[in-house]
């Protein structure tokens, strides 16, 4: 009895070891390609009348596709401002919301205040 509890842990143990050792794989997919060929995120669930259900004759059809997500706009908020010294223009500089994107700066007359938040492009 004790042989074999010893065993399933020496086992358990081994298995652990192999998982924790192996790389991890991501599970997302991106989407690319034409908007035709892009997956349905959105069926269409309304109730069809007596003889289509039961013949079977009408499909559920997609009413919105994937969008990629690099096409799409994102939100920018404002994270400092300054005076260019050279140019004498204002400055404003805006975080867009994401993973991994980079700021955005926009220059305008030293006279008008930067805009808190806006929707920007991704890029």
């Amino acid at each position: 009895m004790m042989v074999m509890r010893w065993l399933t842990m020496g086992l358990v143990a081994c298995c652990c070891a192999v998982i924790l050792n192996s790389p991890a794989q991501a599970g997302g997919k991106t989407y690319e390609g034409s908007e035709s060929s892009a997956p349905c995120v959105l069926w269409s669930n309304e109730r069809l009348k007596w003889p289509q259900t039961i013949l079977g004759r009408e499909k559920a059809q997609c009413r919105r596709r994937a969008v990629d997500s690099k096409q799409s706009n994102t939100f920018c908020r404002l994270i400092r401002n300054y005076i260019d010294p050279e140019s004498g223009e204002r400055m404003c500089v805006y975080k867009r919301q994401g993973n991994g994107l980079q700021e955005l700066t926009v220059s305008m007359s030293a006279s008008f205040k930067c805009q808190a938040d806006f929707m920007c492009a991704r890029e």
